[in-house]
């Protein structure tokens, strides 16, 4: 048998952090929604985890960062993908979607994303 790939994900991680451009955000932050799917050069299935990703390993990159100020969601996808990269060995290809909701935007939306692709 030949594996073509092997997809790690976290999906719906939440948040409430401050990242937005106006004072109002900063002082009482704003919810955030979090996907992430990892693709693996190379898994060893001889269930340890040390063959694979852990996953509170990668919960605990997204979260560290999630806890700073930012203006951008684009810089914080940019500063976790990094440490992903940087983190975790034997990443082919890193996807991250960050969705804001109730950017402050007049009219009705019910949020905005930002959706990063990163290789190694």
């Amino acid at each position: 048998m030949k594996i073509n790939n092997s997809t790690i994900s976290l999906n719906g991680l939440k948040f409430k952090s401050k990242i937005g451009l106006f004072d109002f955000e900063k002082e009482k932050g704003n919810s955030f929604v979090i996907n992430v799917s990892i693709d693996v050069k190379k898994i060893i299935y001889d269930d340890s985890i040390e063959g694979t990703v852990d996953y509170s390993n990668l919960f605990s990159i997204i979260e560290e960062e999630m806890s700073k100020e930012y203006n951008l969601i684009e810089t914080v996808a940019h500063k976790i993908s990094s440490n992903i990269h940087s983190q975790i060995k034997n990443i082919k290809l890193c996807r991250l979607e960050i969705i804001k909701k109730n950017p402050p935007i007049e009219g009705s939306v019910d949020n905005s994303s930002f959706i990063l692709e990163t290789t190694s």
